[in-house]
């Protein structure tokens, strides 16, 4: 099941639409209540596994206060965004090493999910309709810890690493990006 920190979705519906509008398709209706319900989010500790594929999610994408890097205005800026759409797909997700979940936005592959494999430069397709492949996603429940509970862990396992001014600064930005932040489990 997928666990979610949702990003903000103030003006989602008015991005929604004009995103529409601009490029000239119609989103399947199931990542469309998504968007409008929790306008993508970071996805800690979460990763899927099919027979052709397996990796982690960092986040889905949204629009407007979505966190920048996880922002459709992201791919706008870099004109990303372009390149995916002529080939029938649209990036939604973001796993590591430069990999995407894309969603079919085509005739041929319309609400299909496929992996975009970075290294590669190949569309893996997955056979897997939105909602199917929210099905075979496992995510953890997250606690963010204090930086309190931090140290307390380093010293527990007797870790090596020093908690300095750097390590404690890298700590606090993390608990400040989800502070006042649920984690919730993707209901459509």
């Amino acid at each position: 099941m997928l666990r979610i920190f949702p990003f903000d979705k103030t003006g989602v519906s008015d991005a929604l639409v004009q995103f529409e509008k601009k490029y000239e398709f119609l989103l399947p209706k199931e990542y469309r209540s998504f968007l409008l319900k929790y306008n993508g989010g970071n996805t800690l500790q979460t990763s899927f596994k099919t027979k052709k594929e397996s990796s982690d999610i960092r986040a889905f994408y949204g629009f407007g206060n979505a966190d920048y890097e996880y922002n459709f205005q992201y791919f706008l800026d870099h004109d990303f965004l372009s390149t995916h759409i002529q080939t029938g797909y649209l990036p939604i997700a973001e796993a590591s090493f430069g990999h995407y979940i894309l969603l079919g936005i085509s005739k041929q592959n319309y609400n299909l999910i496929a992996f975009f494999d970075h290294e590669k430069q190949k569309i893996v397709p997955f056979n897997l309709s939105f909602k199917e492949f929210l099905t075979i996603i496992k995510s953890k429940v997250c606690k963010i810890k204090s930086m309190d509970e931090r140290i307390q862990k380093m010293k527990e396992v007797n870790s090596p690493v020093i908690v300095d001014d750097e390590l404690k600064a890298l700590w606090q930005e993390e608990i400040d990006k989800y502070a006042g932040r649920e984690q919730v489990i993707v209901k459509l």
